[in-house]
């Protein structure tokens, strides 16, 4: 078993991901949101 993880540091580069858009069906890639500016990516504990 590892003990460490690939934590990103503050001025990491996210890999690559898509994820589904909260309010509709579509799909949404990290390089389409860069496109149009800097970007927060926030992930929240729970249920929606």
């Amino acid at each position: 078993m590892k003990n460490t993880t690939d934590t990103l540091v503050i001025g990491s580069t996210a890999p690559a991901f898509q994820l589904g858009a909260a309010n509709s069906y579509d799909r949404l890639s990290l390089s389409q949101l860069i496109s149009c500016g800097p970007l927060i990516v926030e992930f929240l504990r729970g249920t929606w």
